[in-house]
């Protein structure tokens, strides 16, 4: 592979590394401001949102180009990272049944995904990572020497990248719990049988359990919101559960 070709995925790399830290940042502060206090929003155990640093990716590499001026960086930057934002809501719900931010109660939103406010701060984001943020964190790039950029890409991969399959093995417990538990109910809520029934909540109740022990990556999401279903569901057994 061409080295100047490595070295520029290094520094994209890098880049990633920058704004997805410095996406958390901002937005704990931003998200807890009114409780006048930083709160990790992050999905993962690290202080990174990984969004965010796709989305600056996207700002250098695709918006920069075509944009001739900062009003194309703003409407571009509004555009595809509300894409980007509404695409990865709708994969995470259909993967964990649940809306993992929730913007109903914003105006001109769509399906709670994304709202016009948020949209519109992407875009000044834009302007400031296109024309502030990103000269500054080029010229740091070009200053740390090739042997520590090395070290220091090659640690964050490997904290990184474990932090995304430890989470992923995670969520899929906390998920297949969820899963359990509804299928279970529902079973319980059909069944004539006395006994059977009684077996089914059981069990539902002891997914509820597994769920709670798994649910440390929903503490950030103050917005978020499980599916009408699985929602239904977890108040019954919670029900069934305090009238024993």
């Amino acid at each position: 592979m061409n080295h100047e070709l490595v070295l520029q995925l290094m520094y994209a790399y890098f880049y990633f590394m920058v704004y997805a830290f410095g996406g958390w940042v901002v937005q704990g502060l931003y998200v807890g401001y009114k409780q006048h206090r930083f709160l990790n929003t992050g999905f993962y155990h690290g202080p990174y949102v990984p969004i965010f640093g796709v989305g600056c990716l996207l700002i250098i590499y695709v918006i920069d180009p075509i944009s001739m001026n900062p009003f194309l960086v703003f409407l571009n930057t509004f555009v595809i990272t509300s894409v980007l934002e509404y695409v990865t809501s709708w994969y995470l719900q259909k993967k964990y049944h649940r809306l993992w931010w929730n913007y109903s109660d914003k105006p001109f939103n769509i399906h709670g995904r994304v709202c016009l406010l948020n949209s519109t701060l992407y875009g000044v984001a834009g302007i400031a990572v296109t024309f502030w943020l990103q000269p500054l964190v080029h010229d740091l790039v070009l200053w740390i020497p090739f042997a520590w950029l090395l070290g220091i890409e090659a640690v964050y991969s490997v904290v990184f990248w474990s932090d995304v399959v430890l989470t992923t093995l995670e969520m899929h417990e906390h998920v297949h719990a969820l899963e359990a538990l509804h299928a279970h109910l529902q079973k319980a809520l059909h069944e004539t049988n006395d006994k059977l029934k009684a077996e089914y909540l059981t069990q539902a109740r002891q997914s509820l359990e597994k769920m709670k022990q798994t649910s440390q990556h929903l503490k950030g999401f103050v917005s978020q919101k499980l599916e009408e279903g699985y929602e239904h569901s977890i108040h019954t057994v919670l029900k069934h559960t305090s009238s024993k």
